[in-house]
Order: C-alpha cells, then structure tokens, then sequence
C-alpha cells in the first residue's frame, strides 16, 4: 500500500525531510520550485500562494487523485493559507482558519483578547496620520507603533511622543507589501509600552488541551529598535511567575480558538502581572527549537508535524537530555560599514555556531531581527548555567564594523 501524501506549503526549514523521513509522500507548493527542490519532492507544483482561489482549486484537484494525511508548513506567512486548504480538504486535524488568521495579524488577536478579558491591553487603530491625534490623545506615552501583520520585528517604533507616533505610522504604511507580496493591513496598531523583561512560552495544543513545554527568555535590545539578541532556555523563574505566564497563555490560546498546534507566545511581565504581546501558530525561531531540544529532549519541528495527524508529545520519540539549560547569542552590527571578525574563533563551550556573512562583507546596520550576523550556542550544566557561558563569550566574540573606506 503506498503512503499518504503530505501538502507543503512554502516551507522554510527542513520541513520536506522531516515529513520524508516519517514515511509520508510530499506534494510541495511554492510560487517558484528550485531545480533541485523538483527532485527532493514526489509532487512539485508552482503556484502564485497569494492567489487563494488558484491554490484552494489545485489541492481539491490533487486531493481527489491523491491520499492526503495533512497540511503542514512552519512558515509564518502561509499558515492561514495552510489551514485554509486543510478546511477545504475537511481534514480532520487542523488548526482552524479563524484562529490561525488571528494568529497572523495582531490587531485581530489583540481585540479578541481584549474582549475576553484576557490581559488586556490598551490600543488603538489608525488607517492615516490624519487618525493620529484624535486617537493618542489620552494615551500616556511611550507607546508602541507596529504593524498588525508583519514578522520579525519590522518596523516596530517606541515612540515618545505625538510626532514620533505619526512618522512611525508614516513609515508603516509606505510599505504596501511584506516580503512574501502579501498586502500590508491598512490599520495600524498602536499599544501601551508594555514595561518589563520578555519570555516566550512553547506549547502544543491538541483536542483544545495546552500543555506548556516551557519557557524561553528572550535577550532584547533597548528600544527604539527591539532585536532579539538571545534565548535562555529554560526562563530563571519564580514558581509563581510561571504559573502567572503558563495560566496566561493557556487562557489566551483558548480565547484565540488554537488547536492541534505548536505555538510560540511572546509575552511581557509587566508589574500589573503578564501580557501578551503576540501569539505565532508555529515553533519559535531563532533556533530555540535547539535549545528545548537540548534541554528537555522534546523536538518542536516533529511535533508540529505530528499535531497535523492528531498526534501529542507522547507520539514523539524524545532524544536524551544533553544540557540541564541552553543559550543563543546572536551577533550584530552596531553601524554599517565592513565586518571584520576572527572567523575561526573556538571555545568547547560553544556546541554550534553560524555566520550568516562573510569576512570582510559590508553590512547594513542591524536594525532588526532579519539582518543580524550570526549566532553562537552553548549548553549549560549543574555547575555553569548557559546564561553566563553564553554572555561572557559574546563579550569575547566582537564584530568590528570599519567604515568602508578605513583601512
């Protein structure tokens, strides 16, 4: 009997070889297939993933001369598109589109949460800069600019004041499209400065049961820019601070509508207790599946797989336990200019390392989470945690950035 196929929608990672490995047949979706993506793959189609109507029409096609199990993709940007489909094809596991939408735009989350009661917080929508003064005018400042449906920290203002506010706005709506050529939305959110340190919290739900994994804290630049330096897994938290974050984001995936799902929940612990800041219907990046891995043995890109078929934790095959904690430091240039860098830098605490450049390329200054350098991480043990392994590294692997002209 041949194997069921599994529907890929534009993925990011190593999605097509984890589905392979398990057994499945691929069919992979993207707007443009590299040649040797059209080999690694039982079915390629290309396809314009903007045009939902196309797509929706193909997979009803393919699904009647096919045995699809399920949906599946880790990349941010198409997973409303992904459970679209899996609705279509009235798969029985999915995460439903409604949540999954809300999970991509954060206005929409937000006004649910809001609503619900859960952590609420305060916000408003503006469309023009002409909305700016009417709507700000009895907020209390810094506050924070965004776009609703945006990734990686884009584009993201603290703003001190009126006029700050109106040009971050200014800027967000000059850019109509995202990176993928989805639309920009019109309206523009701006939130209360939620004041505090930042944690991400991992978790998996499936037949509407969440059950927490665990707790990343995040290293973030001072604003006004707001880069993730780092992840700490797991967070150095009282009992009751976790128990205030978990209660939280249970809550909050409940009100959302999450199901069969591993989500990243970004959340800030503010003196009026945790609030969420965002909720992303995927693992977490930045490598923090790594860490948890490392730590506890739990693989969150398997998972995520395996909640398309109705499978949980106990379906997994969890690796040993390599590290009692584990850390990222990426790195960053602090101006634009040339990178200079000791390329061959070692120490037996660091368990892997990446540069995303080369020596002696000129980079842009970092200003947000797409453009850092590279990234080092190191495990902890009974006796070091990885939080300061990780830190005194990081002040030994400096990235001078010269002036392109300076010698």
């Amino acid at each position: 009997m041949n194997n069921p196929f599994i529907i890929l929608v534009s993925p990011r990672d190593n999605e097509v070889k984890l589905v392979q490995e398990l057994g499945y047949r691929t069919i992979l979706l993207r707007k443009e297939i590299a040649f040797d993506e059209v080999f690694e793959v039982d079915i390629p189609v290309e396809i314009d993933l903007n045009n939902e109507t196309l797509v929706l029409e193909k997979c009803l096609e393919l699904a009647n001369n096919h045995d699809i199990a399920s949906v599946f993709t880790m990349n941010e940007y198409r997973i409303p598109l992904t459970s679209k489909i899996s609705e279509v094809l009235q798969l029985d596991y999915m995460l439903p589109y409604e949540a999954a939408n809300a999970c991509r735009n954060k206005k929409l989350a937000r006004k649910r949460l809001n609503e619900a009661g859960v952590g609420p917080v305060q916000y408003h929508l503006v469309t023009s800069q002409d909305d700016v003064a009417s709507k700000v005018q009895d907020s209390d400042f810094p506050l924070i600019v965004k776009p609703s449906n945006d990734s990686g920290s884009k584009n993201v203002y603290l703003c001190k004041n009126l006029q700050e506010v109106s040009t971050a706005v200014q800027n967000i709506l000059q850019g109509a499209e995202n990176i993928v050529g989805q639309t920009i939305d019109s309206e523009v959110l701006i939130e209360e400065f939620l004041e505090g340190p930042e944690f991400s919290v991992e978790s998996v739900t499936v037949h509407g049961r969440t059950t927490i994994i665990g707790i990343t804290r995040k290293v973030v630049t001072p604003y006004p820019l707001s880069i993730e330096v780092g992840h700490d897994f797991p967070a150095q938290l009282s009992p009751h601070q976790e128990k205030d974050i978990e209660k939280l984001v249970i809550e909050s995936l409940k009100v959302i509508g999450v199901d069969f799902c591993v989500t990243h929940t970004e959340v800030k612990l503010t003196e009026k207790g945790p609030k969420i800041v965002e909720i992303n219907a995927r693992p977490g990046g930045d490598e923090i599946p790594e860490l948890v891995k490392a730590v506890n043995g739990i693989d969150l890109k398997t998972l995520a797989f395996y909640v398309t078929l109705g499978k949980g934790i106990d379906d997994l095959l969890l690796s040993s336990s390599s590290a009692s904690s584990a850390s990222i430091r990426f790195l960053l240039a602090n101006k634009a200019g040339k990178a200079l860098f000791d390329e061959n830098f070692h120490s037996p605490y660091i368990k892997k390392k990446k540069w995303y450049i080369q020596k002696g390329d000129v980079v842009p200054k970092t200003e947000s989470n797409f453009n850092r350098l590279g990234y080092f991480i190191v495990y902890g043990n009974t006796e070091t945690s990885s939080f300061e392994t990780a830190n005194s590294l990081q002040k030994s692997l400096d990235v001078t950035i010269q002036q392109p002209l300076e010698t």
